[in-house]
C-alpha cells in the first residue's frame, strides 16, 4: 500500500484543492458580479459593448469575460507559493 500522500486524499491534497478552490470561487465572483460588466462597459465600451441599456450582459461581454477568468486563473496558479 502507498502512502497517504500519494492518493490524493492527503491532508496536503486537500488544503491545495481546498486553496485552488477558494481562489476560483474569489475570482467567478469578481467576473460574474454585475458590476464588473458595468466597469468594463465604462472602459472599453466605446470598441466593445459588454452591458445591454437594461443592464444585462451582451453574449460579447460573457465570452470575454469567460476569457478573463481563465487568464486569471492560469496565472494564480503559475504564481509560486501563493
Amino acid at each position: 500500500m502507498g502512502s497517504s500522500d500519494n492518493t490524493g486524499y492527503g491532508l496536503n491534497h486537500l488544503m491545495v484543492k481546498a486553496k485552488y478552490s477558494f481562489y476560483s470561487a474569489v475570482v467567478f465572483f469578481l467576473f460574474a458580479n454585475p458590476e464588473t460588466y458595468r466597469i468594463l462597459q465604462q472602459v472599453f465600451g466605446q470598441f466593445i459593448t459588454f452591458i445591454y441599456s437594461n443592464g444585462m450582459p451582451t453574449i460579447t461581454g460573457v465570452f470575454i469575460n469567460t476569457g478573463l477568468f481563465f487568464l486569471t486563473m492560469l496565472g494564480l496558479m503559475f504564481i509560486p507559493n501563493l
